[in-house]
């Protein structure tokens, strides 16, 4: 599977309210490791941080 649709898939199951906010640290996780070994450029890895980012921020749950 290309490493775009697997980071896709995981963000869109990110933004649904039934996925745990601690799922972002996988994710975190999985797009450093795809920039370590070439599978994303410093632009898609900036593209897909900035999406993550969005989706955390977006789900701020009252504590």
């Amino acid at each position: 599977m290309s490493p775009h649709v697997l980071i896709d898939r995981q963000l869109d199951a990110l933004a649904h309210p039934a996925t745990s906010i601690s799922w972002s640290a996988t994710i975190q996780t999985q797009l450093t490791e795809m920039l370590a070994d070439q599978r994303l450029t410093i632009e898609e890895f900036n593209h897909y941080c900035g999406r993550l980012n969005k989706i955390v921020d977006g789900r701020k749950e009252v504590v």
